[in-house]
Parts: C-alpha cells; sequence; structure tokens
C-alpha cells in the first residue's frame, strides 16, 4: 500500500511539473511564427513554411515568400461568421499582392466543417485543427475568432482576438497589410 501511494505521488507531482513546464506563452507581435502542418479539406498536408518564413521548406518547389493570414474559427461561432466575408473583401483588395488566407477549424470533425463550408462558400483553404494541437500548444487559442498575420519572413505582425467592429477591424487589418507589402 506504501508503494501505491509513492507512486501515486511521484506520477502528481511530475505531471502538475510538466504542464507547468509545458504551457503556450502568448504570441505577440515580433514573435517567429509556430511552424506547422494541418490537412485541408481534400486531405492534402499544408505546411506552413511552404508560404513563409526565413527558409522556405521546399524552395526548390516554391521560390516565392507570402503573407499569411490564419484566422482561426468554428462553424458554432457567430463573429468567426462576420470576420470571414471581410476576409474576403481583404483578399480582393490585396489579390494582386503575395498573400495567403488559411481559415483553420478549431476542434471539429470533417463532415462538419466540409457541410457547413459548403453552404458559406467560402474561397479561402480551409485547414483542419480537429484535436486543437495546433491551436492550443503553437498558437495559444483559449477564444475565437483569432487571427494572425504572419509576414514573408514568418515573423508575425498581428494578433487579434475576437471581433467587434466591422470597420475598425478592416482598416487593422489594411493598415498592417499595406505596411508589410511597402517594405518588399
Amino acid at each position: 500500500m506504501r508503494y501505491v501511494l509513492i507512486t501515486i505521488l511521484l506520477l502528481t507531482s511530475l505531471t502538475v511539473g510538466f504542464s507547468k513546464n509545458n504551457e503556450t506563452k502568448e504570441l505577440s507581435v515580433g514573435d517567429e511564427a509556430p511552424a506547422f502542418y494541418l490537412k485541408d479539406l481534400q486531405n492534402n498536408d499544408v505546411f506552413l513554411r511552404n508560404f513563409c518564413g526565413t527558409k522556405l521548406r521546399q524552395p526548390w518547389k516554391n521560390k516565392t515568400k507570402y503573407a499569411v493570414i490564419l484566422s482561426f474559427f468554428a462553424t458554432w461561432c457567430e463573429p468567426c461568421k462576420k470576420e470571414v466575408p471581410i476576409l474576403e473583401e481583404v483578399y480582393e483588395k490585396n489579390k494582386d499582392k503575395n498573400l495567403k488566407i488559411f481559415l483553420i477549424n478549431y476542434g471539429e470533425k470533417k463532415d462538419m466543417v466540409a457541410s457547413f463550408v459548403e453552404k458559406q462558400s467560402y474561397s479561402f483553404p480551409i485547414l483542419l485543427d480537429i484535436y486543437k494541437v495546433v491551436g492550443e500548444k503553437k498558437y495559444n487559442i483559449k477564444s475565437l475568432p483569432r487571427l494572425i498575420i504572419i509576414d514573408q519572413n514568418g515573423v508575425i505582425r498581428l494578433v487579434k482576438k475576437g471581433f467587434h467592429d466591422r470597420e475598425k477591424f478592416m482598416k487593422t487589418l489594411q493598415t498592417v497589410l499595406d505596411e508589410m507589402f511597402v517594405t518588399e
């Protein structure tokens, strides 16, 4: 009995210590965007480092670096549904620039997401973070929507939590993009 108690205490202390040391830090402007790959709705692997970073993952295939917008969303999230049409407008305004936008579904099954997206007719690639590994472990997502703009070198230029005001949101996005593309 004593050995069982000691084992339980030892495992508990290891688990507590591990979770404290393994917490994901809050991402800020100027941080390097954590690399990841996720599956899209067509079951293709999509790597962030195919599009941006100091060194692209496969430079022999793709020499172009892009600014990347990641928008974490869920089908039940009403503010997310308001954010995506604005992203469509921002993309249309900037489509002649090297810009990629990815909608990352946070924690829902592929079938649910596919049927939702079909009804919404989103034009952006949808990536699936079914187990919330990228969102929780790499990007510290705690609420939705969460929008992150990453420049061509893989540096975070904006972290936006939530969605409140359409005009302010649009202006903030466009200001950050204009600053990034002027320095190209």
